[in-house]
């Protein structure tokens, strides 16, 4: 519209006509849903709601409704005016979409903050653990670890994520004493060398101890539901915390890869623990969340999350997405698993266009030179561009 000489005012006025959205309602009841059907034909858009609402046949209903930017925010003011408790599904509509259009998020952490807008996240994986799937004892000494760390920060890790138990398929639990001795030691000596420190555990004990020797973010594949004191752990030290997405435990997770609705379900649990978080003391700014790839998940339905993980953007938090290496790879590509590079980086783009902005890599080089290339892709190119000089830098 610019380049064709539009005026400003007019600009702005047509811009929202041109974002359309889906939105999903879940558990209305007639009457709220039939305020609602009516409203939103009357501004032109839709709302498909199921075939009992008329005539009250149904206790309740879900609701799908289909507009531009602009009819949507006018079905929130005029929500707000209703009864029936409307007001406040006006104001959840109203939070989806200012946190589906919001350009920028930040993540805080313990000490420090990212501004997460057109450059990609990426989190290295630093697997301390006998028994990982892909890194399993390779780095299990202190010095070991540490040399690994500080090669994936000069690959470009801005995030290095340190694992002292497997959460792989099948996995079994350590003793914290045993998770413990096998994190600090990593966890401080990288904190001292001022590399911001992820730890992946789902123990209090371990999160407490780690983030009193310098670790910046939480990394819960329970979401802070497996360990009750978790969550007092991290609002305490005013940490980040990664919420993911997975069904029972690693050890027999992937016997409930069944789902009637996986998105719905995905969608519902990390709003909730979101929720959750924030009544424990955790700020929403110091929250990113995992849908959880290859955890109680099928290879369809990997494949699935990764094609609509957009629809995670209206929680407003930063999506994280770990593929890396990981089974369902295989078996779309037929190769073992370290020969799953390729696959991985095309998920990984795939991920970053649907909304990721946090990439947990084995391969860290590689990761930062793709997530580059999409974020110019998706954003153009960066506004200061690397002379040859800061690239050998």
């Amino acid at each position: 519209m610019e380049r064709i000489g539009v005026d400003p005012v007019g600009i702005g006025l047509m811009l929202p006509k041109q974002f359309h959205f889906n939105l999903k309602l879940t558990g209305l009841s007639p009457a709220q849903a039939n305020i609602i059907k009516q409203d939103m034909l009357s501004l032109g858009g839709e709302a498909a709601v199921a075939k009992g609402v008329v005539s009250c046949r149904v206790v309740h209903t879900d609701c799908i409704l289909s507009a531009t930017l602009k009819q949507l925010r006018r079905l929130v003011k005029k929500l707000k005016l209703q009864p029936y408790g409307l007001p406040e599904v006006a104001s959840s509509i109203g939070e989806a979409l200012d946190n589906a259009t919001r350009e920028e998020v930040a993540l805080r952490g313990r000490t420090r903050s990212w501004t997460i807008s057109r450059r990609t996240l990426i989190m290295g994986i630093l697997n301390v653990t006998p028994d990982s799937f892909s890194d399993g004892g390779i780095f299990l000494s202190r010095k070991s670890a540490v040399e690994r760390a500080m090669e994936m920060v000069e690959e470009g890790a801005d995030i290095i994520d340190v694992g002292g138990e497997s959460t792989r398929p099948g996995a079994g639990t350590v003793s914290a004493e045993e998770e413990l001795s096998r994190v600090i030691p990593v966890v401080e000596e990288l904190a001292s060398r001022g590399i911001a420190v992820s730890v992946d555990t789902t123990k209090a004990a371990v999160a407490e101890e780690a983030l009193c020797r310098g670790a910046e973010i939480i990394n819960d594949v329970s979401a802070m539901g497996r360990d009750p004191d978790m969550a007092g752990v991290v609002a305490r030290h005013g940490a980040a915390v990664i919420l993911m997405h997975m069904r029972s435990t690693p050890a027999d997770m992937q016997e409930h890869t069944h789902y009637d609705d996986m998105m719905t379900e995905i969608f519902n649990h990390l709003s909730d623990r979101v929720d959750y978080a924030v009544r424990s003391g955790i700020e929403r700014e110091r929250i990113a969340v995992d849908p959880g790839i290859g955890f109680a998940k099928s290879c369809e339905g990997n494949l699935e999350i990764i094609r609509r993980l957009a629809e995670l953007r209206s929680l407003g938090r930063p999506v994280v997405l770990g593929t890396s290496r990981k089974s369902f790879i295989g078996a779309v590509t037929g190769r073992d698993v370290d020969e799953r590079l390729v696959g991985t980086l095309a998920t990984l783009s795939a991920g970053i266009l649907n909304g990721a902005r946090i990439l947990r890599v084995h391969d860290v080089k590689e990761a930062r030179e793709t997530a580059d290339m999409v974020d110019a892709v998706r954003c153009g190119p960066p506004r200061t561009p690397a002379t040859q000089e800061e690239i050998k830098l």
